[in-house]
């Protein structure tokens, strides 16, 4: 996928660091004009640049890169590579600011002097020096500059070791990355973005060095993606330097502390370190595992989320709630740990079975009922094109859903606030109880939310607290959807009732339900009576008929 680029860009760095030779890689990449400004300044003046500096004084040839940068700033798009002591000038440097973005290359004193010795040309600054003296001066100059170079806006490292074209990918992509304009989990020092494009398997890398993660990656997925998402695998895998993938075996019922152990194994027999980043590519299973492995191993180490279902899109990949489940409850074992970021690629949602979608979808609508009541109208407006998977429509979808999500946990993050993050599980404990009741994994998570959210609007309603209509019209756009009415076996409400005694929402023997008051507000509501509770789950028991 090509991301949108539209700053001028300016390559800076010492002598030698390779400015003119990625500068004209990358502008060739993007189909740009490319402009060598000591090269264009020898061209109008018939001089070469050790001739102006012997003839015409350093302070003449300052002047002239001035207005060498005036004449080719107006031109872009372009690219530019800048000489090693441009940016000793102020206007010089405002005049990059203005219009464009600096990108500083480095390279070692013994890579210089290599570079420098292998060309015929010669450099004025160390003209008439043996390599010995070369050294010393060009030590003393990137000590003396080194103010200047850290001016850049990014910096990227320029020695033998990293192919050109592999640099310059690497700098297209990041500029293009810094160009986004992503959400962010408002988390204090701890705070993320989280983007939302149709395809940034390519660019992840980028993703995670703005983010300052480590370059040591390990990709961990599930066995269905190893088909279902071959091409943006291998795209991933690619852009992370072929690193390895790890595969659990898919489905709910690995969601397991034995499943992780796997992966910690995997982990130490391959050492690998503290400073290594963990890529979660799949849905919400992964995505809670990989969270809650690299909460716990080595004691913490950073990790990405790549979502690939509507579901984790939405919900499991934002928020930093990690955990695996337990045989007498789900995700009861776990932690709250931030990624660092939230990659979410539009395009994954193109080979996601129709069950899947939907799952997403009730978390979707469960964003319009506690928060939102324009984006539920949306949703009720738009149902027949969501469902068509149209891709405008969907980047709303997933933005507006995202963008509750961090509102909401950037002001409770660890859900200890009275109507805080708590609102965040509307549908969820009834629908935590279906899930149990019906064996992890018979039941999507998210269809079981669209059922709960069911019988927690009739509960709601039978409180006085909803009116009758804005049930039904909850409920009318969960029928729409193609959502669930009925628990698909036979539902035993009591059963029903001790499950949810197990639920996390549980507080000091208190049980506690989120309920709407109308939609677009939910409160939590506290000691319903069971009698109460039972009768708004048989809203979710099949009627035989008569």
């Amino acid at each position: 996928m090509t991301l949108p680029l539209a700053r001028n860009i300016y390559f800076t760095g010492f002598m030698a660091s390779g400015k003119s030779r990625i500068g004209s890689l990358t502008a060739a990449s993007l189909g740009w004009k490319f402009f060598d400004i000591d090269k264009l300044i020898e061209e109008k003046t018939g001089k070469t640049i050790p001739r102006i500096f012997a003839e015409d004084g350093e302070p003449a040839f300052r002047r002239m890169e001035v207005e060498a940068l005036r004449e080719v700033g107006g031109q872009g798009p372009m690219v530019a590579s800048l000489g090693g002591g441009t940016l000793i000038n102020p206007e010089a440097i405002e005049l990059i600011r203005r219009n464009g973005v600096l990108v500083g290359l480095h390279a070692s004193p013994e890579v210089i002097l290599e570079r420098v010795n292998r060309k015929k040309e010669s450099r004025p600054l160390l003209a008439n020096l043996d390599d010995e003296s070369k050294m010393a001066k060009i030590k003393e100059m990137l000590e003396l500059r080194k103010p200047l170079y850290q001016l850049a806006d990014l910096h990227f490292e320029s020695d033998e070791k990293i192919p050109h074209h592999v640099l310059t990918r690497r700098i297209i992509h990041r500029l293009q990355v810094d160009e986004l304009k992503p959400l962010t989990v408002e988390l204090a020092e701890r705070s993320y973005p989280i983007y939302v494009e149709e395809n940034l398997a390519g660019h992840l890398d980028s993703i995670a060095a703005k983010a300052g993660c480590p370059q040591r990656f390990l990709i961990v997925t599930d066995q269905n993606l190893k088909s279902h998402q071959k091409r943006m695998l291998e795209q991933l895998r690619s852009c992370l330097g072929d690193c390895r993938i790890f595969f659990f075996k898919s489905g709910e019922e690995e969601k397991s502390l034995k499943s992780l152990n796997k992966l910690f194994t995997f982990m130490l027999r391959h050492s690998y370190p503290r400073k290594t980043t963990l890529v979660a590519f799949g849905g919400g299973v992964t995505g809670d595992m990989v969270g809650f492995a690299a909460a716990v191993y080595l004691r913490g180490i950073d990790f990405i989320q790549a979502p690939t279902t509507l579901l984790s899109m939405v919900d499991s990949s934002v928020g930093g709630k990690t955990a695996v489940n337990h045989p007498l409850g789900k995700n009861l074992i776990g932690a709250f740990y931030q990624p660092k970021a939230v990659a979410i690629s539009l395009e994954t949602l193109s080979t996601l079975p129709p069950l899947e979608f939907l799952s997403g979808m009730a978390e979707v609508v469960k964003y319009g009922v506690i928060r939102d009541p324009e984006f539920f109208a949306f949703l009720e407006e738009n149902t027949e094109a969501i469902l068509a998977k149209r891709p405008d429509l969907m980047r709303q979808v997933v933005l507006r859903s995202c963008a509750i999500k961090a509102e909401v946990v950037g002001k409770d993050e660890r859900e200890t606030a009275e109507g805080g993050r708590a609102i965040l599980n509307y549908g969820h404990t009834f629908g935590h109880a279906f899930e149990v009741l019906g064996g992890y994994g018979a039941i999507p998570h998210g269809l079981a939310v669209a059922l709960g959210m069911r019988v927690a609007a009739r509960l709601a309603v039978s409180l006085g607290m909803l009116t009758a209509a804005d049930e039904k019209r909850q409920n009318d756009l969960l029928d729409k959807l193609g959502m669930p009415k009925h628990f698909p076996r036979k539902l035993d409400e009591n059963k029903a009732w001790d499950a949810m005694g197990l639920d996390k929402k549980v507080d000091d023997g208190s049980r506690v339900y989120i309920l709407p008051k109308r939609i677009g507000e939910v409160v939590p509501v506290r000691d319903v009576p069971k009698e109460t509770v039972l009768q708004a789950l048989a809203v979710a028991r099949e009627s035989k008929g008569p």
